[in-house]
């Protein structure tokens, strides 16, 4: 007859080991009466931070198919009317205005600025990193300060009109743009570009076949920062196109609220339109930098 001696009396039986000599882990702590509080206290406040942003999203939903909308959150009568209202005449005007706008200073920045990224992230320019944070916080700088000294030069020549103002809102979002695709270009080995030199591959070619589609998340993102910049731009259009039918959608949209009567209906279906290519493009793109960079079979064997 064997008797077991247990080798550490002063453990308790859960703490011994199993039979097959693998150790036993102790059982988990229970919430304490705070821990439990703590987080209670918590997850109240976050919900009651995520209610501030979800009520303003459900009002605009419910009313923009209200037909008799009002400023309060309630079932609504449903009707498309709010729609169809937007979507015609000088509203859907200013909808097409915003879009060349948009277009127009995001295609001119990113260009522009895959250029120049390429230039600060390959080439040696003297002073380049003081110059670099000069660029980032250019960034910065409130447009309300230059639009004034803007306006005078322009309606000195004669610009104040959707395309220079387009020109102007690129020129705003360059220098973030600039440093953003700098250090997705920073990224890229060398060694690709310096196989493409190899082939023979002038610089443009390097950019178009190598760069371009590596630092593709980089230069997304940056292309995405200037549309919404362009797009829901407010201030710049307001003060720099002086034709009331080149005039872009949150223009038109401000005039809802100079109206006698407020149309909350037609408000909330117009805003509901305008934030649709904002949430296309993050959608379309949202696979895009998912993937990120794909680096592998860059060099030819």
């Amino acid at each position: 007859m064997t008797t077991h001696v247990d080798t550490n009396p002063g453990n308790p039986p859960e703490l011994d080991a199993a039979a097959d000599g693998s150790p036993v882990l102790p059982p988990e702590n229970r919430p304490t009466q705070s821990t439990a509080l703590r987080s209670l206290t918590t997850n109240t406040v976050l919900g009651g931070i995520g209610l501030l942003f979800v009520a303003p999203m459900l009002w605009l939903l419910l009313a923009s198919v209200d037909s008799h909308a009002s400023w309060g959150i309630e079932w609504p009568h449903f009707s498309l009317i709010n729609f169809k209202h937007v979507l015609t005449g000088s509203l859907l005007h200013s909808l097409l205005n915003s879009v060349i706008l948009a277009v127009i200073s995001t295609a001119i920045a990113s260009i522009a600025g895959v250029f120049a990224a390429y230039s600060f992230s390959r080439r040696k320019i003297p002073f380049k990193g003081p110059l670099l944070l000069f660029i980032l916080f250019s960034s910065g700088v409130p447009l309300t300060i230059m639009v004034i000294p803007v306006y005078e030069i322009f309606a000195r020549f004669g610009f104040l009109s959707l395309f220079p103002t387009a020109v102007f809102l690129s020129v705003t979002s360059l220098p973030f743009e600039v440093y953003l695709m700098k250090n997705f270009i920073d990224a890229v080995p060398i060694d690709f570009e310096e196989a493409a030199r190899m082939e023979q591959a002038s610089t443009l070619q390097i950019l178009r076949r190598v760069i371009i589609p590596l630092a593709m998340p980089g230069i997304a993102a940056a292309a995405i920062f200037g549309f919404v910049n362009a797009w829901g731009s407010f201030i710049v259009p307001l003060i720099l196109i002086s034709s009331n039918s080149q005039q872009p959608a949150p223009i038109a949209l401000y005039t809802f609220l100079t109206l006698p009567k407020v149309e909350f209906g037609n408000i909330a279906a117009y805003s509901l339109v305008f934030c649709i290519p904002v949430f296309v493009l993050y959608a379309a793109s949202a696979r895009l930098f998912r993937e990120g960079f794909v680096l592998g079979g860059g060099v030819k064997g």
